[in-house]
């Protein structure tokens, strides 16, 4: 059994490919031998002679006609691999694209919860460039002119135009979807996507002690964002875990409170917070919900930061990220053991907390041997005997927080 490749000339001058495929003879009722045949219509065209010519038909051809053959050759392998034709749905080729984007967006959002609003900000810039998008629609041309519109066109909720790295971060999202459907298929071939040129790596910015005191000594317009800032100090939180907690989150035990983080991998259940971000939060208000409800999007977030630290006289540009690399410089300078850090930046593997730590280009004894026995036993409290912090059935009463703390005692 055999696919060939076969060309069919149109009146327009342009040249349509399809598949003919070979599966045997066959006797019809009148008893003559048959072939038997499977042709299907590849969604290529050779373009005619109007349309392009020279060196640049001859290329686009070669292009168009590599396609064909490798579309052939994995048809060919799977009939023979298997025994069946395996036809192309031209039905899910004309199906809205934004319902599949939405759904692997989900799937996305569950495995990777910081994730979130990168995929949320893609989506938006997405159905700007084009409000209604078929899987027939995406193909090199797409490809090209949606990063041609992210360079030119798009721009952030303030106005400002999107950066290298943030365009970077939303084009490679679009290839991971666009080749996810590929391999569902949804898409005849996948687009041959441009090469974007790497960013340049920054070194990671941290703020020095001095600076956090101007800081904390300076007003801000909005006074969510610098206690949120603040607490990104003293907690290690990124912007997205932030802006969604709420007063149910904090569980208080007398003297001490506990904070638990809501979808946050590999983070303790419940651990302890530090006195100044337990005086940033302070006393809860009659009904709040969130701690911060006056946050904003991330860019209208870095455009208030960037006001409070000229105001402040900082140098740095200030985002929640150069907080969450402050509390892991202060923390190392304090000799804090790597995997309890790790634990409390929620990071899955502990080479990416090492990474993170060489980028900063902090030294420190503890790191030559951070799986040491010393430091398993410095981090157990936090992994292994995280749920006994609290007996179950009083974290099921602090989920319906009532604001009035009843004094609780800890399982000893």
């Amino acid at each position: 059994m055999r696919v060939h490749l076969r060309k069919l000339k149109n009146k327009n001058g342009t040249v349509s490919l399809l598949l003919d495929t070979f599966l045997g003879y066959y006797t019809d009722e009148q008893g003559n031998k048959k072939a038997r045949r499977i042709r299907e219509t590849l969604p290529l065209k050779l373009p005619g002679k109007k349309n392009i010519n020279g060196i640049a038909k001859a290329n686009r051809n070669e292009s168009i006609l590599a396609q064909a053959e490798k579309i052939r050759a994995e048809k060919e392998q799977y009939l023979l691999e298997s025994g069946q034709y395996p036809f192309f749905d031209k039905n899910a080729v004309k199906g809205d694209f934004y319902p599949f984007l939405d759904a692997y967006i989900k799937k996305q959002i569950i495995r990777h919860p910081a994730t979130q609003m990168t995929w949320k900000s893609l989506e938006k810039q997405l159905k700007s460039y084009k409000s209604v998008i078929s899987f027939e629609d995406i193909n090199t041309a797409f490809a090209h002119d949606f990063l041609n519109y992210l360079q030119t066109k798009a721009q952030k909720s303030t106005g400002q135009k999107l950066t290298p790295k943030t365009i970077l971060l939303y084009y490679g999202k679009f290839k991971s979807v666009v080749k996810y459907a590929q391999t569902k298929k949804q898409l005849p071939l996948l687009p041959k996507f441009p090469v974007i040129a790497p960013v340049a790596e920054k070194k990671p910015v941290f703020l020095a002690n001095d600076e956090v005191v101007k800081l904390n000594s300076t007003h801000c317009a909005n006074q969510d964002i610098k206690n949120a800032f603040l607490f990104a100090l003293y907690t290690g939180l990124g912007y997205c875990e932030i802006k969604g907690l709420q007063w149910k989150n904090i569980v208080r035990d007398s003297d001490q409170w506990l904070l638990d983080v809501p979808h946050r991998k590999g983070r303790p259940y419940l651990y302890p917070l530090s006195t100044q971000a337990k005086l940033l939060l302070g006393e809860p208000e009659p009904n709040p919900k969130l701690l911060f409800p006056r946050i904003r999007s991330k860019s209208e977030n870095n455009l208030m930061l960037l006001k409070w630290a000229q105001k402040a006289q900082i140098q740095h540009t200030l985002t929640f990220n150069v907080a969450k690399n402050t509390f892991v410089y202060r923390n190392v300078q304090e000799q804090k053991e790597i995997v309890l850090i790790q634990q409390l930046l929620g990071h899955m593997q502990l080479k990416t907390t090492q990474k993170l730590i060489e980028k900063l280009g902090i030294k420190n004894a503890l790191h030559k041997d951070p799986i040491s026995a010393n430091t398993i036993q410095a981090a157990e409290p936090f992994i292994n005997k995280k749920t006994q912090l609290l007996a179950s059935h009083k974290r099921i009463q602090l989920r319906n927080y009532s604001y009035t703390f009843s004094k609780l005692k800890t399982i000893q």
